[in-house]
């Protein structure tokens, strides 16, 4: 059984087809579509490539002494 959490495939089917919903959605079209960004965001976090999402000095680790 495959991990869902670092399965990129995964995030992007359920992006594609939330947006397949959204096309067809009466009401909450803008949400869906939000919800379906939010899924690719996921599928890049689980190829790991954290430093795509996000910008340099953007955060502070929490390993790092203060």
């Amino acid at each position: 059984m495959t991990d869902f959490l670092t399965n990129a495939d995964h995030w992007r089917k359920r992006a594609e087809l939330t947006r397949a919903l959204a096309a067809t959605a009466a009401k909450d079209q803008g949400r869906l579509l939000k919800v379906a960004e939010e899924y690719d965001r996921l599928a890049v976090l689980a190829e790991g490539r954290r430093s795509a999402l996000v910008p340099n000095g953007s955060y502070v680790s929490a390993n790092r002494p203060e």
